[in-house]
């Protein structure tokens, strides 16, 4: 939408929310006060000089006891919430969407302008959520109800997806009751909520807990989050932590293996330095979201099976050197600097953690070790010194 349909749209808004108003004998005072908002606020509006944000415009208009729609007209409602930062929609009963927003139609549906009209709103939604989105539509419709939910949304069709939280109301279009949804992306803030999860279940662990299981605690967790389908760590050479495996696996990663068979085939191979060579040179995380360069770095023979399509590793280090990988694999489609980021964060608070057992457990030993000799030495300056006669 250019500047001047932006300008056209709220002065629109700010002269029929002051008719609206004084059609109900309401001074701004008494407007903003059932609006929740600052008089002054409601005077800028009035006068087409304030960028109103959707939620406020929602605000005013309840506090009219209209919709904007009542306000703005179908068409001008629609070039209104052009200016939403996320999606807006209106879908008709039969859930086909008639109204959309440029973020709508270009980031979610990624068809052109001329095949929008009466496509399936539904079909936006993540094929596992979608039941949960057409019950809370029908419910929209049925009840007349706004009603908030959080559902994955497809990215132009799908696979890639984000997480929005989308609001949606009943409003009625040329006489026919339809349903206006607003979506933002949350994918963030569900991210950081499963990263809090998963520091509280480190931190409450008991002190006994081995740290295989706090290994395969945090790949879980970075496997969850980031949708991927593996998670494994792999130490290098002869790294290792006192008795442990050179290798955990996260849950589901263990089970595939095991029901393939080939853990034990794999664990040479998967522990030789010269495998991840890359990512011990730049220590740094890596993504490969291709199968192909996959193979090539890893040296895995082109006629041979190889069961990673796109993977994400991080370093993690003892004394500035590599010692072993954190990685995740598989996710649907691919990964990104944000993945990086998240699986980072998971991967540096449990081998903050370990570390530190691997610290204690090396005085532990070095103690053991120096108490035995001590005490022999004692024992032979201890021992009494026998006095020779003339």
């Amino acid at each position: 939408m250019s500047v001047d349909s932006s300008d056209s749209i709220t002065r629109l808004l700010g002269l029929r929310v002051r008719r609206w108003r004084m059609a109900l004998g309401y001074s701004q005072e008494k407007l903003a006060e059932c609006a929740g908002l600052h008089r002054t606020y409601i005077g800028t509006v009035e006068r087409g000089e304030q960028n109103i944000t959707v939620a406020n415009a929602e605000k005013i208009a309840n506090a009219l006891h209209v919709t904007l729609s009542d306000i703005l007209g179908t068409q001008q409602l629609r070039e209104f919430y052009e200016l939403f930062p996320g999606s807006f929609s209106i879908m008709n009963p039969e859930g086909k969407v008639i109204a959309w927003n440029p973020f709508m139609r270009d980031v979610i549906a990624g068809v052109p302008e001329e095949a929008m009209y009466g496509i399936d709103g539904m079909a936006t939604v993540h094929p596992d959520d979608r039941a949960f989105a057409i019950e809370q539509f029908s419910a929209i419709l049925s009840s007349g109800n706004e009603i908030t939910g959080e559902a994955r949304v497809l990215l132009n069709g799908g696979p890639e997806y984000v997480w929005r939280s989308i609001s949606g109301r009943r409003i009625e279009v040329d006489g026919e009751a339809c349903v206006l949804a607003l979506g933002i992306d949350i994918t963030e803030h569900k991210r950081l909520d499963a990263v809090r999860t998963y520091t509280d279940q480190l931190f409450s662990m008991d002190e006994s807990v081995s740290v295989d299981v706090l290994l395969q605690t945090a790949l879980n967790a970075a496997e969850e989050i980031t949708e991927s389908s593996t998670g494994f760590c792999h130490f290098i050479g002869d790294e290792r932590i006192g008795d442990q495996p050179a290798q955990i696996w996260s849950s589901n990663a263990a089970r595939m293996l095991e029901h393939a068979g080939i853990v034990s085939a794999r664990r040479d191979h998967l522990n030789s330095s010269d495998v991840w060579k890359d990512i011990i040179e730049s220590k740094q995380a890596v993504i490969h979201n291709d199968g192909a360069s996959i193979r090539k770095i890893r040296g895995i023979p082109s006629d041979a099976p190889s069961h990673i399509s796109r993977e994400l590793l991080i370093p993690l280090k003892k004394s500035g050197q590599v010692a072993a990988i954190f990685g995740v694999a598989n996710k649907p489609f691919n990964y990104t600097d944000d993945d990086v980021a998240i699986v980072t964060r998971i991967a540096s608070l449990m081998w903050n953690v370990v570390s530190r057992r691997i610290a204690e457990e090396t005085v532990r030993r070095i103690k053991s070790s120096v108490e035995p000799k001590a005490a022999i030495r004692s024992g032979h300056s201890s021992r009494p010194h026998t006095r020779h006669g003339s």
